[in-house]
């Protein structure tokens, strides 16, 4: 596989070549920062900017439903309630997901941050070597707003109604300058209701077929999230040119969630809590704030340094309370949980142009975290009395340093080139703190990442674009610290309980991706891609019994192929409309599995986007819409366990009314369709079958949104 990477490299270079030696070289322009329209077509990385307005324009109320239009990116999970973010169908840490420029913390969901909040989004499908190269599918790098302008106001308000609950949120943007400084803040407040039901139906089958066991399971889901973020950030103009920023962030909420479950017996016994109510009511609170600085040095050379530090802390209670099908208590859990995580990270990038064609960057990107975990579990009888109990401590520390070098070489006026190698060392060391705690484990690894990205100009101003690079996917802490997570009722095939892997070795990928862009000016674009990853060791789910119980571990086992392609295309018909369509389908062979349906866990097979935006002249009306298709079906996880998800279809619609030069009203209906999510396992050997399917009725959500420059 590795030989046709190469061999499409000497390919693309052999052209370079020979349009060096047939075309007049030209000094290279200088790199302008800003989002000009044509700053994709010009850059040699292989990136997609989507700007503050077009996050804003369809007023959607989390960041998933924007990023869902977008080219070769999923959404899983139940429609219009947010979900794990994908890029060529992969999710599960095969999308490296930033918050400027820095990789999230485990736990933090992106739907926390609302879209008013975002400056930009950066889609990158392939790796450079100046960020984590743990991006084997690609990086979504979320911007916060950072553009500050002198005297700004601005208030927005907004209501949005779903199943019946509202969500009122409210932001507010304060920007100024005096002199050499310049100042902004953004805030956020929100206070989100929920309501979810769904129905279990879960049946078990002996070797011919009959059934034994046949259950089916009433679910609701209700609870409410207060919501508050800030980001304010400061710059300084220094004497000689040189800039200091610092940029802070604070995400702050509260959940308070009731989960209960009505079991109804059709064939057999019950379970042993037919009837539950649990509650699970927690504080989260992610800070971080980053010092940037950048000096300038003599012949345009310049060193830009970064000194952070973050901190994501929740602390909780989780009370289940198991009943009999006649409301009797049965027995009760009670889980008090605190895990944190604390962070400095250290980087500095050198930049200096080499002659009038190259620009050259080495650096260094340095972090230590420090991840405790404090639960305590304790179980009761119906009488209250305490049956058992269990203390799982631990304290773990991953350290990271990794060392890169870079250069952009203008080749000819048609023909450029980037080149990248990035060398990263990880540590991970955990020490139990409770005698019955998981051990400790101490694990290094260390990758060579090596990069390639080239951009070539046809005559009639198209692109052609290759990239080759090594990326990687390091498992998380949670899935290397061998503690047990276990389902408080009905543990079975369906339904296992959970535990990490300390053996479990990062995987290694080897992928190349190209395409073709034509552009037809005033924003037209037509783009086809395609790309091929190689992966080894990849990590699947294995389901075995342990201790009576049911358990399911992650483990390395084997390789996988990848490959997929994209279509986009941007067309402004006429000054008042817009279309836009974007496609992709993605293939996948795990090859320790056997087929059919042998895909990467949870790959999302194909997606579809159709929009449109119609202006109204002279009424200040805009009108617009989107059809998303995101494809489901099965996926093999073992010989013997299967699992299943529905399609997904979602319409969404707005209308945008510029009421004057400093007030706005946008009306947005998102899910109008309205489809129920499915979702099923299955178990399957010689001696029967086990099937569990989920079936979600899903809600259309209405939101008003009201914009005022003051």
């Amino acid at each position: 596989m590795q030989r046709h990477y190469i061999t499409g490299s000497l390919l693309l270079l052999a052209v370079g070549a020979h349009a060096a030696d047939t075309e007049t070289a030209e000094p290279p322009q200088v790199k302008v920062t800003g989002q000009r329209a044509d700053q994709r077509q010009r850059e040699t990385t292989t990136s997609i900017v989507v700007n503050h307005d077009e996050i804003m324009r369809q007023g959607d109320q989390t960041l998933a439903d924007v990023l869902k239009r977008l080219p070769g990116i999923s959404i899983t999970g139940v429609p219009g309630r947010g979900g794990a973010i994908s890029m060529r169908g992969l999710g599960n840490g095969y999308t490296q997901i930033m918050l400027n420029g820095e990789p999230v913390p485990a736990g933090f969901s992106l739907d926390t941050i609302e879209p008013e909040t975002i400056e930009r989004i950066e889609i990158m499908r392939s790796a450079t070597a100046e960020f984590s190269n743990q991006a084997v599918a690609g990086t979504i790098n979320i911007i916060l707003k950072k553009t500050i302008k002198r005297g700004q106001r601005s208030v927005s308000a907004s209501l949005a109604r779903q199943a019946g609950v509202d969500t009122p949120a409210l932001s507010a943007t304060l920007s100024d300058q005096d002199g050499r400084l310049a100042y902004s803040l953004a805030a956020t407040l929100t206070h989100k209701r929920s309501e979810a039901p769904s129905t279990d139906l879960e049946e078990r089958r002996d070797a011919s077929g009959a059934i034994l066991e046949q259950r089916r399971m009433q679910k609701t889901e209700s609870g409410h999230t207060d919501t508050l973020t800030l980001a304010p950030r400061l710059n300084w103009t220094l004497a000689g040119g040189d800039t200091l920023s610092w940029t802070g962030f604070a995400n702050l909420r509260r959940v308070d969630n009731v989960h209960g479950e009505n079991e109804t017996a059709l064939i057999g016994p019950h379970s042993e809590y037919p009837r539950s109510v649990s509650n699970f009511v927690a504080n989260f609170a992610m800070l971080r704030s980053d010092l940037n600085w950048t000096h300038l040095l003599e012949s345009g050379a310049k060193l830009e340094t970064k000194l952070g530090a973050s901190s994501n802390r929740r602390s909780g209670t989780f009370d289940f309370n198991g009943m009999d099908s006649d409301g009797k208590p049965s027995g009760r859990h009670h889980v008090d949980s605190g895990p944190s995580e604390t962070s400095v990270t250290l980087s500095g990038t050198y930049r200096h142009p080499v002659g009038e064609r190259h620009a050259i960057a080495l650096g260094w990107d340095a972090s230590r975290a420090v991840r405790s975990e404090d639960r305590n579990e304790t179980l009761f009888d119906a009488s209250g009395t305490q049956t058992g109990g269990s203390n799982a401590d631990y304290r773990a520390n991953v350290n990271r340093l990794a060392l890169f070098a870079q250069d952009e070489w203008q080749v000819t006026p048609r023909y450029s080139l980037y080149l990248g190698l990035r060398h990263e060392r990880l540590t991970t060391a955990s020490r139990a703190e409770a005698a019955n705690a998981p051990d400790a484990l101490d694990l290094r690894s260390q990758v060579w990442s090596p990069s390639l990205q080239s951009r070539y100009e046809l005559p009639n101003k198209d692109l052609l674009r290759l990239a080759i690079s090594r990326t990687y996917k390091a498992p998380p802490l949670v899935k290397l610290v061998p503690r047990r997570y276990t389902n408080d009722n009905n543990n079975n095939e369906t339904n296992p309980d959970e535990q990490g892997n300390p053996n479990l070795r990062p995987e290694l990928a080897w992928g190349m991706d190209a395409a073709y862009e034509h552009y037809l000016g005033e924003g037209a674009l037509l783009s086809a891609s395609t790309y091929v990853r190689r992966i080894r060791d990849v990590t699947l789910t294995r389901l075995f019994k342990q201790d009576g119980e049911w358990v399911e571990a992650p483990f390395n086992s084997g390789n996988a192929n990848v490959r997929g392609i994209e279509l986009e295309a941007k067309l402004p018909l006429s000054p008042r409309l817009d279309l836009r369509a974007n496609m992709a389908r993605n293939w996948s062979r795990v090859e320790s599995v056997p087929g059919p349906d042998n895909r990467l866990e949870d790959q999302v097979p194909f997606t579809a986007n159709l929009g449109a935006d119609y202006r109204l002249a002279g009424a200040g009306l805009t009108f617009g819409g989107n059809l998303n298709y995101q494809a489901g079906g099965p996926a093999r996880q073992s010989a013997l366990v299967r699992m299943a998800t529905s399609p997904k279809r979602e319409l969404d619609l707005y209308t945008l009314w510029k009421m004057d030069a400093k007030t706005q009203l946008r009306i947005s209906a998102s899910n109008l369709l309205r489809q129920d999510a499915t979702e099923s396992h299955e178990y399957a050997n010689e001696y029967g079958r086990r099937y569990r399917v989920a079936q979600t009725p899903t809600s259309a959500t209405l939101r008003i949104l009201l914009e005022h420059q003051l």
